[in-house]
């Protein structure tokens, strides 16, 4: 039970972290409240209370959002990162998800070494990667397309060790009663292993999206036709535009940011739960 002087101690603590998360906040709130404004209110406002305060709803209140969804192909771009990222979730749970469940369950010759290969692969620089896999790609014809983008980005080692840490607490009888109904190893995964790792399966997924979603370099190097190309891409290119006025680079740049502050506020619990776990299994 805690003491009187105890709450008051934690009541002071949630004051200043609220008071705190508000200072984080200024940029977003700042970026919010302009993305509304045409730049004459914008640089008004800009030494003033005022550029913390969205204007009025009323006539042209949305005017760079409309401008920026109809006259570029930000829609477009969006629609490609959101189509792209249901492709790898689903082909890299599977993937990483399988190779992560014969790591932890199947014993196989140098399984140790395989994973050790695999930890390793998690501090080599991410530039020396691409590297490798644009000239892997390049040698196969598949540049600017949908497949050469996809393929070198299923397999995440990170993921794999994510998944491998949770299967090995998963109790092997479960599967021995499986094999007396005639469920073979890979039914097994689907069926049962998969339902019983929730947790991981949405970390990961969550993972992947985000992954997807920030992503710059790779999709960079790969795509050269404009309707392929990913969102912060597109951001790239719209705000690089002369034309593109103020308000409407805070409107492109908070369309970008609105899908990442949703998946966090839905899957916090699920990320935080996910990561925890890969530190509290033994190997």
């Amino acid at each position: 039970m805690l003491t009187k002087k105890q709450r008051g101690l934690n009541w002071l603590l949630v004051a200043f972290l609220l008071i705190l998360s508000v200072f984080f906040l200024f940029p977003v709130i700042w970026m919010l409240a302009n993305s509304f404004k045409p730049d004459a209110a914008i640089t008004a406002d800009m030494n003033s209370v005022a550029a913390f305060i969205p204007p009025v709803p009323g006539g042209g209140f949305l005017d760079n959002y409309i401008s920026i969804l109809t006259d570029t192909k930000f829609v477009r771009y969006m629609a490609n990162t959101l189509f792209y990222a249901a492709i790898l979730i689903v082909l890299g749970i599977i993937v990483n998800g399988l190779a992560g469940y014969a790591l932890a369950k199947i014993n196989f010759p140098f399984r140790d070494q395989w994973l050790l290969v695999i930890l390793m692969l998690l501090i080599v620089p991410t530039e020396t990667v691409i590297t490798i896999h644009f000239l892997f790609i390049a040698k196969l014809g598949l540049l600017d397309t949908v497949v050469g983008y996809i393929l070198p980005m299923i397999v995440n080692p990170f993921n794999i060790f994510l998944f491998r840490q949770v299967f090995v607490s998963l109790p092997d009888d479960v599967y021995e009663a499986a094999q007396l109904d005639y469920c073979g190893p890979v039914k097994y995964f689907f069926t049962m292993v998969l339902p019983m790792s929730k947790t991981v399966v949405a970390t990961v997924s969550v993972f992947t999206f985000l992954g997807v979603w920030n992503d710059y370099l790779w999709p960079s190097l790969v795509f050269t036709s404009s309707d392929l190309l990913t969102a912060q891409i597109g951001l790239n290119s719209i705000t690089a535009n002369e034309n593109t006025t103020m308000g409407q680079t805070l409107a492109v740049i908070t369309l970008i940011t609105i899908p990442v502050i949703i998946i966090y506020a839905l899957f916090s619990k699920q990320i935080v739960a996910g990561v925890m776990s890969t530190g509290s299994k033994e190997g």
